[in-house]
């Protein structure tokens, strides 16, 4: 039996009448404030154990991982608040050159992410900061920008500068690959900001540009169909099929599917992935790649490191496409470059692996493995990274694949033209 207890009236009076300052008195100011004072270790212990235990991809063989690990740690474990804090994790989930491993909440002081949120892929020649390549109908494709031009300012500093500059005080001494990081982050710019870059073109001659920011123009994409279909080559028989950074809307199922009804009749399908830089779901790779099969096939592998960490067990499996209709017996040639993300990826992999498909292209997105995403409660902060790590059929890992056809620059030649169309056509050529 519970018994309720009756305060006296002329407590529960006094109570009501008591001042709140005097009731704040009751507490010592020094507790109060220890009360409410960020927890850095704390808050540093959450981020790195969550890396430790389920990042699929922390054991690394081309950064010290243990040694960044330290240097960040004392850093963040003198932050004073959450902000602070999210700014240092951020800045160390950037030394992992891993698009897939970000922490947020973003402020708009944040470089934007690439390759989503990007239109140049650029990196060192020695001391030179060149332009790798260029997405085309960019910001950076509109103002003449062209693969092989020298970046040699950002925002008023030096290219080897600012390629430092994301990365803070937490990578005092980066290693050429994220030299090469950073310089790509960095000119693509912050999230709230637009840039000026100096570039020198073929001509010799230095222009200073001024470019929209990459986050409004990557917003200013949300509204295409998911899915485009245009005929290309003399006689207009080749089909382009391409999926607009749509692999994570399932109505892409649906519009691939007619996509595939218009093409029935072509000579040979491009099917053209280099624009879906912000990935996507299986549902609907799954279903792109079905077209171009008669049997049901293996399409990618997955291994989730974190299960075999904490229980020595490992856990790996296959996962396969069916057949989908209408299906295409043609030629098959499949594009892919730096706008190539993580599902996009997949796709790639999965029509080597499964289909007759030739795959073209350059390296891709490199967004590591399957994405999770975990809340840090102590700091407020957010955390994206692989907790899966995602294999080729054959073993290749998938940010290691290379095309059958390598080429680069794939998405804008130095003339402006579209170098990936034209090496399909001049493939089919050469088998006519």
């Amino acid at each position: 039996m519970t018994r309720s207890l009756a305060l006296p009236a002329l407590l529960v009076v006094s109570l009501l009448l008591t001042p709140q300052s005097a009731l704040a008195q009751d507490v010592p100011t020094e507790a109060t404030e220890e009360a409410s004072a960020f927890d850095a270790q704390t808050s540093w212990d959450e981020f790195e154990g969550l890396l430790r235990r389920g990042y699929a991809y922390i054991d690394r063989d081309d950064i010290d991982v243990d040694a960044q690990l330290e240097r960040s740690k004392a850093i963040a474990v003198a932050a004073t608040d959450a902000d602070a804090f999210r700014r240092i994790i951020h800045q160390t989930a950037l030394t992992f050159m891993d698009p897939h491993l970000i922490v947020g909440p973003f402020t708009d002081d944040d470089y934007a992410i690439i390759m989503s949120a990007a239109d140049m892929d650029v990196g060192f020649d020695g001391d030179r900061a060149i332009v790798r390549d260029v997405r085309r109908g960019s910001p950076a494709f509109d103002a003449g920008i062209r693969p092989g031009d020298e970046v040699v300012a950002i925002d008023g500093n030096a290219a080897m500068a600012a390629a430092q500059l994301p990365f803070g005080d937490v990578l005092p001494e980066p290693t050429p690959a994220q030299l090469d990081y950073g310089l790509t982050l960095a000119a693509n710019g912050k999230r709230g900001s637009d840039r000026l870059i100096g570039v020198r073109g073929a001509d010799g001659e230095v222009r200073t540009i001024e470019l929209t920011s990459t986050l409004t123009f990557a917003r200013s994409l949300s509204d295409r169909a998911p899915v485009s279909v245009e005929f290309v080559g003399e006689d207009k028989a080749v089909a382009v099929l391409r999926v607009l950074n749509s692999l994570g809307n399932n109505a892409t199922i649906a519009a691939f599917d007619e996509a595939m009804v218009e093409a029935q009749n072509a000579r040979a399908i491009i099917l053209d992935m280099r624009e879906t830089p912000s990935g996507g779901n299986t549902e609907v790779a799954r279903s792109i790649i079905g077209h171009f099969v008669t049997e049901v096939r293996p399409y990618q592998m997955h291994r989730i490191p974190a299960l075999e960490r904490e229980f020595s067990v490992p856990r790996q499996f296959v996962e396969y496409v069916h057949p989908r209709a209408p299906y295409f017996g043609g030629p098959v040639f499949v594009l892919h470059g730096r706008w190539t993300g993580s599902m996009g990826e997949g796709i790639v992999i999965g029509m080597d692996a499964a289909s007759d498909a030739v795959t073209i292209g350059s390296n891709m997105g490199d967004l590591l493995g399957g994405l999770w995403n975990r809340d840090l409660p102590t700091s407020g902060a957010r955390v994206d990274f692989a907790g899966e790590s995602l294999f080729h059929v054959d073993g290749t890992p998938r940010e290691d694949y290379t095309a059958q056809i390598p080429l680069s620059p794939i998405d804008t030649a130095p003339d402006g033209t579209d170098p990936g169309i034209a090496a399909v056509l001049d493939a089919l050529g050469k088998t006519q």
